[in-house]
């Protein structure tokens, strides 16, 4: 796979913290901590674990051929190990493959490791946000459309990492079988925001199917809000404040 540019990170850089890029493969992680805390050793322990979670998918698919590749739910397996977990569960809970919420998995695992040595954090994995912030920042949503060209979540302070996660039938190179711009969803389950964003945008082919998205998404337990842009036409529900 061909390495893209990700040039959106030049303009979602905030002045408080110190960034930092880790790539593994496929793997592209865009890393934001407090800037006191910055040193030369973050990166070297991000990649590390990076890699180990990387081998734990591998693995997993070695013993269960077709995981990776699954676009539909598998069994739950209790005796895998958590990233895997994580990724059946929410499979499961949205209806897709389990790797519709790997950049959400990985990411929940990388700011816990971070969340030892810094009180904020951003993680962004191919437009999925962590966060983890003690001040209120405004979250950029890139859409491609020029009827939203400049719309923000407003996010405020909490305890837990919350995960804003994006998916898109037009933009990106990421499998989606919707058609809506943007859609995103906003949980302090990482995994699951990851894999809800995708299943939900799956189901966005016209303005008219935003009201039913919406009544869909409501029903899966751990979902804070969603926010759904298509054509000229928005609509969100729960824990989305616009700005």
């Amino acid at each position: 796979m061909n390495y893209e540019e990700r040039i959106y990170r030049n303009r979602m850089k905030a002045e408080d913290l110190e960034y930092f890029q880790v790539l593994e493969l496929e793997t592209d992680l865009f890393i934001g901590v407090d800037s006191m805390v910055m040193n030369s050793a973050l990166p070297q322990v991000a990649l590390k674990s990076v890699k180990q979670l990387r081998q734990s998918i591998m693995d997993y698919n070695k013993t269960c051929p077709g995981f990776i590749r699954s676009l539909v739910p598998l069994t739950m397996d209790t005796g895998a190990v958590a990233i895997v977990q994580d990724l059946l569960k929410s499979g499961i809970a949205t209806g897709i493959g389990p790797m519709g919420a790997v950049a959400g998995a990985v990411s929940k695992y990388i700011g816990a490791v971070l969340a030892s040595f810094s009180e904020e954090i951003i993680v962004e994995n191919g437009g999925d946000l962590l966060i983890k912030t003690k001040k209120v920042r405004r979250i950029a949503l890139y859409t491609g459309n020029p009827e939203f060209s400049d719309i923000g979540l407003l996010i405020k302070p909490r305890k837990k990492s919350l995960g804003i996660c994006t998916s898109s039938g037009i933009l990106g190179h990421s499998l989606s079988f919707g058609k809506a711009d943007a859609v995103t969803v906003v949980s302090e389950d990482i995994p699951l925001a990851d894999a809800a964003a995708t299943a939900l945008c799956n189901r966005i082919k016209t303005p008219g199917d935003i009201a039913g998205g919406l009544d869909w998404i409501k029903t899966i337990p751990g979902i804070l809000g969603a926010l759904i842009i298509i054509e000229d036409q928005l609509g969100a529900w729960g824990e989305i404040e616009l700005c």
